[in-house]
């Protein structure tokens, strides 16, 4: 998403809060009553966290930790089991152990086994108990395991079989994948050219789930009998960090981002294990980067950031599985050019790593090329602002900034040479904007334990110990080291649904030769995925219901709306020119939206049958090999036993689209049985006279003609033959509208350009504006629904509102346009009625020819801004204020990001719907239908 603007205002909004950070010389002291104890080991509360000390051998500082935490840890380990399984987290919780004790307890190190069987020890002698019995060893394990068991579906989905790309007689049938690993971090480390005094700066901030986020407020000072002492931000239980952000009083600073996940190795040490070896034996980049590189079982899948404050150097160290890759300060190794800063956030940067996150190159095509996300680009706009300035504000301000610090956000931590050399850094827990965190109606539910995030202030945690307490202190009455063990309520209702089964239209993974064949490459995975979707459905059952072709339309169009949204913004680049960037994405949008239409119009005139054969031969042949558009072209020309240079050198480099409309005039006759509709479909811009970008010298093969009736719809394919192409189509009954091609399976340029959440690329050119002309209370409270919507939902950025009556002219003019209420409730939505692929009644709407004129009903509709073209409007129109209410947090929903409209019928499942431009609309009136062949 971009942020042209967001630094302003973040800046005019937190400019007070941000003022000499770092620099302050306050130490926190705790209050004497606050403080527990236990021989050497303590724990006391600062902003929000538990800072907790412990020392000496292994079981003996465990048993300490135990001992401090086993509220905590007891609390922590009914919080896992009710995320397993709310309606029985017992059972889940022994299903967890027995994975646990399978392929984790003898994946630790005998020193960490030992750390943690002191923790269960210590926990239990203070009371922890869980389903009425001691805490043990297997029990604290799998809180440290948590990250490995939270990736192991993923990791095996990635992992061979041996079976991949193989032709079997029977086509394999694969269930969906499992849900993606969880990507829940930021995080930078910058020093030398970027920084102000040529030193280390490095931050890290987390994104999770509500209920065990709660939990990762413990920050542990380690000091082992052997080795250095450990830093780092935990929870019950931990000997780990498990949201990754540790130092040493060697000088070694490290955090991390989850990456897609690669391979499972089940001979490997587990990351706990590692990550917590390296920060206690390393002193150097070098030998930290060594022990996570060892034996490493792959799971959870790391983007490690280090520095060594001895020597202000850091490194970017990004590890799969058996991949890796490190980039390193001293020897100038800069991603994206971005010299004395490297950032993290959850995307895999190094193609070798990003190739591990699938079985086979030969198996099932993924998309593989990389290009920038939203944080990505931010991050770089930070950078480029404030290189060569950049300093302990900083920290704050990047973690402070959407969509860098989501609405998810858990926390925030930085540090900088000078306060890493005094074991001291800057941390945040709760969300960083302030405001709280509120678990939902299901999340009450399901969790009755569950509490809200509240934002804390801003600290200074450091290693300095409490003062020795003077004579014999009476502890508070709330302060008790005994552990306090609620009872688990197994409630909740779990409303799991089924996923239907896919199977592979092609296999093969591409990688792109040059930036020219970045769309194949794109293309290929992103095509794969529609196709395979249709091909589901119509094994399922032959042929395609309404709800399965709505469906395929709109995931079409979300490529086809990307392309030409991204033309609207940078202009259109052939795909033979693209070059590929790191601050932008319209490049990308580009390549992948008009490379999935030219792939989808090529499978049309190939034949599907023929065209699917040739993806997955060439699928097979390539996969994992960079590969050209002229290869790719002979491929398809030796297969098919026909030239397609004209096709793809207009494809490839050509701009825009071709132009295919309905002509004005419709013929309609009866014979008093039949009706007999004729027109003709118009082609602009034939061969013989196509000179510039406007015009399109190859039309598409065919194109579905929709007659449709108060009773019936009639729908017929017709082969397009040069410039003009005549139809005839028959029907029982009376024609009412002709349509062509409703559902925009054919690349064209008519048509409405943007999607019901376009305007998410552009949160900060957004507006919200709602009517006040009637319903005004509900129009009002539904904005601010859709506004909370958007923050909690995506980027955390908060889209400002208006009303009707105070919107401008020029916010009109400089914004996408989020509506509420009706043309009758709001001004605005009146004025641009016209534009909107919608007909509204006074109490009814119309949806190509469909109508709905119930109170429950609601409608969200995406048109082109009519005051600037560069912009999308975006109506959410209910047909009484409740409905509106209710329909307007949908706008942001993830399941149709392709649909141009969305219908809410009352008491009925949404529709996601792409409608023809009006070019490609005929209403027929009584008159001319009724006219009587002659």
């Amino acid at each position: 998403m971009s942020r042209a603007i967001l630094l302003v205002v973040t800046l005019g909004l937190f400019a007070p809060a941000f003022a000499h950070a770092g620099n302050s010389n306050a130490e926190f002291v705790p209050d004497p009553k606050s403080v527990q104890r236990y021989g050497p080991a303590y724990r006391y509360p600062q902003a929000g966290w538990i800072v907790l000390h412990i020392e000496g051998e292994p079981y003996e500082r465990g048993y300490q930790h135990g001992r401090l935490l086993s509220t905590e840890i007891a609390a922590h380990i009914r919080c896992f089991a009710a995320t397993l399984s709310p309606k029985a987290p017992t059972e889940g919780w022994k299903l967890a152990r027995g994975l646990v004790n399978a392929l984790f307890v003898r994946r630790y190190e005998k020193e960490y086994l030992e750390e943690m069987r002191g923790i269960a020890d210590g926990a239990t002698a203070a009371g922890a108990k869980f389903d009425n019995r001691p805490i043990d060893l297997v029990d604290v394990v799998a809180l440290n395991a948590w990250p490995e068991i939270d990736t192991l579906d993923s990791a095996l989905d990635a992992t061979p079989t041996g079976l991949e790309g193989i032709k079997f007689a029977q086509p394999e049938i694969k269930k969906m994948p499992s849900a993606p690993k969880p990507m829940r971090c930021s995080a930078f480390a910058a020093t030398g050219p970027a920084t102000a005094d040529g030193k280390i700066v490095f931050g890290h901030i987390t994104m999770f789930s509500l209920y065990p986020s709660s939990f990762y407020n413990v920050w542990i000072d380690v000091k082992p009998s052997q080795g250095h002492r450990v830093f780092m931000q935990s929870y019950p239980a931990g000997i780990q960090s498990g949201l990754d952000y540790y130092f040493n009083d060697a000088g070694i600073l490290c955090c991390e981002t989850t990456i897609a996940q690669t391979h499972f190795d089940i001979t490997g040490l587990t990351v706990a294990n590692r990550i917590r070896k390296a920060l206690q034996y390393a002193d150097t980049i070098d030998r930290a980067a060594e022990i996570l590189l060892k034996e490493n079982n792959g799971l959870y899948t790391n983007e490690w950031l280090l520095a060594d404050i001895k020597t202000n150097e850091i490194a970017m160290f990004e590890l799969g599985t058996h991949k890796s890759k490190l980039w390193r300060s001293s020897k100038n190794e800069w991603f994206g050019g971005a010299e004395g800063f490297y950032w993290g956030c959850n995307n895999t940067k190094d193609l070798q790593v990003r190739l591990e996150t699938i079985p086979s190159v030969g198996d099932k095509p993924a998309n593989a090329v990389f290009h920038p996300t939203d944080r990505d680009k931010t991050w770089l706009r930070l950078f480029n602002q404030y290189k060569g300035k950049i300093d302990a504000d900083f920290g704050k301000l990047a973690f402070t900034t959407p969509p860098l610090c989501a609405w998810h956000s858990v926390d925030a931590k930085f540090t900088t040479t000078a306060l890493a050399k005094d074991l001291k850094t800057w941390a945040l827990f709760g969300p960083p904007l302030g405001r709280s965190w509120q678990p939902t109606p299901e999340e009450r539910k399901n969790f009755p334990e569950i509490q809200a995030l509240v934002g804390n202030p801003w600290a200074i945690l450091h290693a300095n110990p409490p003062a020795p307490a003077n004579g014999k202190l009476i502890a508070a009455k709330d302060i008790t080291s005994e552990a306090r063990n609620e009872p688990v309520t197994e409630d909740g209702d779990d409303k799991g649904e089924d996923v239907p089964a896919t199977q592979a239209a092609w296999h093969g993974t591409l990688l792109p030769k040059s930036d020219a064949d970045i769309w194949l490459a794109a293309a290929f995975a992103d095509y794969e995925r529609i196709v395979s979707g249709e091909l589901g459905s119509r094994r399922r059952r032959n042929k395609l219901k309404l709800d399965e072709r709505e469906r395929l339309a709109a995931a079409l169009n979300q490529y086809r709306s990307g392309y030409l949204t991204a033309v609207r913004t940078a202009g259109d680049t052939p795909l033979a020119k693209i070059q590929s960037q790191h601050e932008r994405d319209e490049w990308y949008r580009i390549a992948s939206g008009k490379g999935v239409l030219l792939l989808h119009e090529l499978r049309r005139q190939l034949s599907a049958a023929k065209f699917d054969e040739t993806m997955d031969g060439f699928g097979r042949a390539n996969a994992g090999k960079p590969v050209s558009s002229e290869e790719f072209q002979a491929y398809v020309n030796k297969e098919s036993g026909k030239d397609w240079k004209s096709f793809f050198s207009i494809w490839t480099h050509w701009t825009n689209l071709p132009a295919i409309s309905l002509a004005k005039n419709i013929d309609v006759r009866s014979d008093g049985k039949t009706f007999k509709v004729s027109g003709e479909i118009l082609w602009e811009g034939a061969p013989a006279t196509a000179t510039g970008p406007n015009e399109w010298p190859i039309q598409p093969s065919e194109v579905d003609v929709v007659i449709q009736s108060d009773k019936s719809t009639t729908r017929k394919t017709v082969m397009l033959s040069g410039s003009n192409t005549s139809f005839t189509v028959e029907t029982k009954d009376r024609p009412r509208r002709v349509m062509l091609d409703p559902d925009r399976l054919t690349a064209n340029r008519l048509g409405g350009a943007f999607t019901v959440q376009s305007f998410l690329g552009e949160l900060e050119k957004t507006l919200i504006v709602y009517g006040a002309a009637d319903e005004t209370p509900s129009n009002k409270e539904a904005a601010e629904v859709l506004q909370r919507a958007i923050i909690e939902q995506h980027s955390n950025f908060t889209v400002p509102i208006k009303s009707d009556r105070e919107v401008t002219q020029d916010d009109l003019k400089s914004h996408h346009l989020l509506f509420i209420g009706r043309p009758d409730s709001n001004s605005v939505v009146d004025r641009c009625r016209d534009a909107l692929p919608v007909t509204f009644g006074t109490r009814s709407f119309t949806v190509r020819g469909d109508s709905y004129a119930h109170a429950g009903s609601a409608v969200i509709a995406a048109a082109e801004n009519p005051w600037s073209s560069r912009y999308s409007v975006v109506v959410v129109a209910g047909l009484g204020a409740a409905s509106t209410l209710k329909t307007a947090p949908a706008m942001v929903q993830r399941s149709h990001p392709g649909a141009e409209v969305m219908v809410f019928p009352n008491g009925e499942q949404p529709r996601a719907l792409v409608v023809p431009a009006k070019e490609l609309v005929r209403e027929l009136n009584g008159e001319i239908a009724s006219r009587k062949a002659e």
